[in-house]
């Protein structure tokens, strides 16, 4: 499994949010699309779903845009930076429990 700083993930977001939005967006009116603009998005959700994969981030939800990507802290502790597509950059981590119990990333937390 990769582990990710918060940098990194930071990098991979510059890339990622644009090539993200367009199937975030059809996500969220997805029963408004016509049949091809559906088969059109599921094409580029899947691409997304493979590379995410290939580059050892996930993708957790289209419709809310939420990326989690690996990373230890300082001390050891497996945890996921935690990026929702309204967001400027990583600003948040959570630990097994999943989105809902995302806190703020501290300076000290995570090594450079």
């Amino acid at each position: 499994m990769r582990f990710f700083t918060v940098k990194e993930a930071n990098e991979i977001i510059k890339e990622l949010k644009p090539l993200l939005r367009p199937v975030v967006e059809a996500a969220r009116r997805w029963d408004s699309l016509t049949p091809e603009e559906m088969e059109e998005m599921e094409r580029q959700a899947d691409w997304l779903l493979r590379a995410a994969a290939e580059n050892g981030f996930i993708i957790r939800d289209f419709v809310n845009g939420i990326v989690d990507f690996p990373a230890r802290t300082k001390d050891g502790d497996l945890v996921f930076l935690c990026w929702k597509i309204d967001e400027p950059e990583v600003m948040f981590y959570h630990g097994p429990e999943g989105f809902r119990g995302r806190r703020r990333i501290t300076p000290d937390l995570f090594p450079e």
